[in-house]
């Protein structure tokens, strides 16, 4: 094998043992992106969640307040007939009556102002396809589509943690195989003679030298493996 060639073997071994360390970059921010996707995904249907348990209260208060106001309707129709029927209404009789008609003027204008709230609040859910009409199977399933969106936040999350793991093992390597490079580098110009020490006769004293060294003995060994092969031999 000529000098050139053993060179170019050197350099394409030390490229294909960094390319573990690009990939595990690669799946880490692959990862966080999936994380950050999910996460907006969990965000959006807990706002739906929160969106429905609105409308309950919504529509609650609705129905109460419906009710005291047909109750002060009737209590302010009651008081302006007794009073229309007295031959000398009193101030004081004025007094309740303007007071009773008031209560019914406001509680008026809160179920109007919630019954606006109420259909506000309906097409808002139509639009993320619930449907109001359905509530409890929509809410249900909604109630699904939460747990599984967090299990499988939890399951990026786990992994982003064995990759992170991964990533700082592979870490340690790469400074290992930045002595190689610098080495690669030395014998380069060091012309035919380095190179030929630098992949021949010198790599076993290399490993006595620095790790770096001995790294790029192993990946110069096995440079006729697969890459993942190479990754195992040198972890």
């Amino acid at each position: 094998m000529s000098n050139n060639l053993k060179l170019e073997v050197l350099l394409k071994a030390v490229d294909q043992a960094t390319r573990p360390f690009k990939a595990i970059q690669t799946a880490s921010k692959s990862l966080s992106g999936d994380i950050r996707t999910t996460q907006q995904s969990l965000r959006d249907l807990n706002g739906q969640a929160s969106k429905i348990d609105g409308f309950r209260k919504t529509s609650a208060q609705l129905a109460v307040t419906g009710q005291a106001l047909e109750k002060a309707k009737q209590e302010a129709e009651a008081l302006a007939v007794q009073f229309k029927n007295t031959e000398r209404p009193t101030a004081a009789q004025a007094r309740v009556l303007e007071s009773a008609k008031r209560a019914a003027d406001g509680l008026q204008t809160k179920y109007n102002s919630l019954t606006q709230s109420v259909k506000r609040q309906q097409a808002e859910l139509g639009k993320a396809g619930i449907n109001t009409r359905n509530l409890s199977n929509d809410e249900n399933r909604l109630k699904n589509n939460i747990s599984e969106t967090t299990a499988q936040l939890n399951r990026q999350r786990e992994a982003l943690a064995r990759v992170s793991a991964q990533q700082a093992k592979l870490s340690a390597v790469q400074k290992r195989y930045q002595a190689g490079k610098e080495l690669t580098g030395n014998a380069a110009s060091m012309g035919a003679a380095g190179v030929g020490m630098a992949t021949t006769g010198t790599l076993a004293g290399v490993a006595l030298m620095k790790p770096g060294y001995d790294l790029l003995r192993k990946i110069l060994s096995f440079r006729l493996f697969s890459v993942s092969r190479k990754i195992q031999l040198i972890w």
